[in-house]
């Protein structure tokens, strides 16, 4: 395996952690380092694959942790639900998948950054945009819809699942919650995609640094994420969102 600087590695895993579960992209954040610092616009199979698995990991725990009514009860009680918002993204992967789609490019990803942080903040500010719908099992299949828009680097999965569960009248915190519910199935995913296309597997340091980092990063940012949104909001990802899409257009232009 090509040998990595160990700045690059902690910088990796931390925007790994930071990023995966709030609305600002970790994808186009990861696609954005690569770039930058090797290079390419190549995806790292391997250390994708480590980091989805230490943020499922950290996801895990801290639902065991802070779910008052345990994670297994969480689980069995939506399962009906994140089955429901799973189906829109495993019928658009697939088509993908057997077109071999690739939307990653630099300029992609700061207009995702730009249009995804604009939808966040109407669906958010502007309560006249909303939709009722009868149950929370069509809630969840247009959140699932949503999530679809993810599989544009930068537009971020938790971004569009807040984005649609806000404008279906939910709360902050419930759009979160659901959020992160429907976010098992498509880490697990991405992880059993990304193994499946290793052509080999090897553990180093480097992997083991990446794991560690992602995990802890990912479990705080789940913790102070979760506990201020109520007092932060979602302005300032918004705001970042925006301004570092401009950014890189700037440095494209």
């Amino acid at each position: 395996m090509t040998e990595y600087p160990f700045y690059f590695i902690l910088l990796y895993s931390l925007v790994q952690g930071i990023t995966e579960f709030i609305p600002i992209s970790s994808s186009g954040h990861l696609n954005i380092i690569e770039s930058l610092l090797n290079g390419s616009e190549n995806r790292n199979l391997l250390f994708e694959t480590t980091a989805h698995f230490s943020s499922l990991l950290a996801l895990t725990v801290y639902l065991l942790k802070h779910s008052t009514f345990g994670l297994k009860n969480l689980i069995s009680e939506n399962f009906k639900l994140i089955a429901i918002s799973f189906i829109p993204a495993v019928i658009i992967g697939l088509i993908m998948k057997i077109l071999n789609f690739n939307f990653l490019s630099l300029e992609m990803i700061a207009y995702t950054f730009i249009i995804g942080a604009i939808m966040l903040f109407a669906a958010d500010k502007f309560k006249i945009i909303q939709i009722k719908t009868k149950s929370l099992s069509m809630d969840f299949l247009i959140a699932g819809i949503f999530q679809c828009l993810a599989f544009l680097p930068g537009f971020s999965r938790s971004g569009s699942c807040i984005t649609a569960f806000l404008i279906l009248g939910q709360n902050k915190k419930q759009a979160i919650t659901n959020s992160l519910l429907m976010s098992f199935p498509i880490i697990l995913l991405s992880f059993l995609s990304n193994a499946h296309d290793l052509e080999s597997i090897s553990i180093d340091k480097s992997l083991l640094f990446i794991f560690i980092i992602t995990f802890i990063s990912a479990y705080l940012t789940l913790y102070f994420f979760i506990k201020y949104i109520n007092r932060i909001g979602f302005t300032p990802y918004v705001i970042y969102r925006i301004i570092l899409g401009f950014i890189i257009l700037y440095y494209l232009g």
